[in-house]
């Protein structure tokens, strides 16, 4: 696996970057949703639609989190932009013997309450406009092997254009209640109603 490397340098950099690409393609990024920090480790769980996945999170992380952020990608894909583990990017390989050491990674991850790990379950890319959000069953075992409380925290990332050249960015956040002994069908339905929820809710900004 590819570990994660932060560097200094490269996380000033993306703090200037992040911050210009998102103002010069969208029109405006609005965040729906409270967050309180329960001073607890917290894992980010997202819907994965675009190449923009993991700077929507950063951004959102300076904003609002303020932790250290690590960020779970496909090894093929970091294999080929290897700058981003210095931002905290780390790879899995689905299926292969090294996932393991990807979950026991991202399981120590959790352990640290200043810490923010990003997952996106779905594993592919898929439509913005797909209800059915479906959760690949690997990345559970991240959960099911860390003993002590974490914070799950939904997002849900949408765009629309309505009258304008450049689409607005949507960021819905909402806590799941739950700390400790997590089940698979409940988590994974929490965040299709959740998903639901805030289709509902754009769907009224028109």
């Amino acid at each position: 696996m590819i570990e994660a490397n932060h560097f200094w340098f490269q996380r000033l950099f993306f703090n200037a970057y992040i911050p210009f690409i998102l103002r010069r393609d969208f029109k405006s990024h609005n965040i729906t949703g409270k967050f309180e920090d329960r001073g607890l480790p917290l894992l980010l769980i997202g819907n994965h639609f675009s190449w923009w996945d993991g700077f929507f999170p950063y951004a959102l992380n300076r904003k609002m989190f303020k932790r250290r952020l690590y960020l779970m990608m496909l090894e093929e894909q970091l294999a080929s932009r290897r700058f981003l583990r210095r931002l905290g990017a780390f790879s899995i390989n689905p299926g292969s013997r090294t996932a393991v050491d990807s979950i026991n990674y991202a399981s120590q991850i959790l352990k640290d309450k200043n810490n923010l790990l990003i997952i996106f379950p779905q594993g592919n890319i898929r439509s913005q406009y797909d209800n059915e959000i479906v959760f690949q069953k690997g990345w559970f075992r991240i959960l099911k092997s860390t003993a002590h409380p974490v914070h799950v925290l939904f997002m849900a990332n949408l765009t629309d254009y309505f009258s304008n050249r450049k689409p607005s960015l949507y960021t819905y956040i909402e806590d799941y209640p739950e700390t400790v002994n997590f089940v698979f069908e409940e988590l994974s339905s929490g965040f299709s109603s959740f998903f639901k929820r805030c289709i509902d809710q754009q769907k009224q900004l028109v």
